[in-house]
């Protein structure tokens, strides 16, 4: 019986922190809440590209998580502006991505490049969730794929997440927020 609540627990906590997952601006946000499709976009904008989302049939375990081990801690555990700043994390990169978080114009990251943000409830220790971003080859250069991942490694949402994208349109190096060199 415990093991159901717990269960039944973690499955509503993991929906509420994707449903909040980034806090879109004033003008989308009407969308996203009533649309869940807004974590995808089929419409064509001028900064973000007609994507799409997948959330698997079945669970899928992300193929990155057991190399999070090896990643580098890139920034020290400091308040996180996804989940509207309510919890802390430290983002971690692997080998291809040691560019972060200096970066700029000369120094933006290559394809393969791995990006993630371990997520932490105030105070605590184990983490919650990650998000995290891979710089995937295409035909016309590269673009990020964005993976919403549960704490035991579960996809729980991949692909180019319209409300990830959109704030990551803005960021000033390659949709990537850090530090100029």
């Amino acid at each position: 019986m415990r093991i159901m609540r717990d269960l039944a627990r973690h499955l509503c906590v993991t929906i509420a922190i994707v449903s909040v997952a980034c806090t879109p601006s004033v003008e989308s946000q009407s969308s996203s809440t009533t649309n869940p499709s807004a974590w995808s976009s089929n419409e064509s904008e001028a900064r973000v590209p007609a994507t799409t989302s997948v959330v698997p049939d079945k669970p899928t375990r992300w193929e990155h998580f057991d190399a999070l081990g090896s990643y580098r801690k890139a920034t020290p555990r400091t308040r996180s502006q996804h989940l509207q700043g309510e919890h802390e994390a430290e983002v971690l990169t692997n080998e291809a991505a040691t560019a972060y978080p200096t970066l700029g114009p000369s120094r933006e990251l290559p394809p393969g490049s791995v990006l993630v943000e371990a997520l932490y409830a105030p105070n605590q220790t184990e983490v919650a969730m990650y998000f995290a971003m891979v710089k995937q080859p295409t035909a016309s250069g590269s673009e990020w794929q964005y993976a919403v991942v549960s704490k035991t490694g579960m996809v729980e949402r991949r692909g180019a997440l319209a409300l990830c994208a959109r704030c990551h349109a803005e960021a000033p190096h390659g949709q990537v927020f850090g530090r100029p060199h």
